[in-house]
């Protein structure tokens, strides 16, 4: 068994223990309506590593419950971004 396929099992390990819905309803849950954040703030408000806010706001991205804004300055970074806003 190789790194991918240990990560695999393990994200599917997660999924099937909800862990996965969790934290995406965590995130919805933090964001505001009518303002945008990067994930580094989202990282650093909800506690999640970066890896996991990456990973559940490209699933919320997919199921339409995040759009991307226009490009601004990461407050945590000072880098250009496309800030994720909730979409309802």
């Amino acid at each position: 068994m190789n790194v991918r396929d240990t990560s695999k099992e393990a994200f599917v390990d997660l999924k099937e223990k909800g862990v996965v819905s969790r934290q995406s309803q965590s995130i919805l849950n933090l964001m505001k309506k009518n303002q945008d954040y990067s994930m580094q703030e989202l990282s650093k408000a909800t506690e999640f590593g970066i890896n996991a806010v990456s990973a559940r706001c490209n699933e919320l991205k997919k199921s339409g419950h995040l759009i991307e804004n226009p490009k601004r300055k990461c407050s945590i970074t000072n880098r250009t971004v496309n800030p994720l806003k909730r979409v309802a």
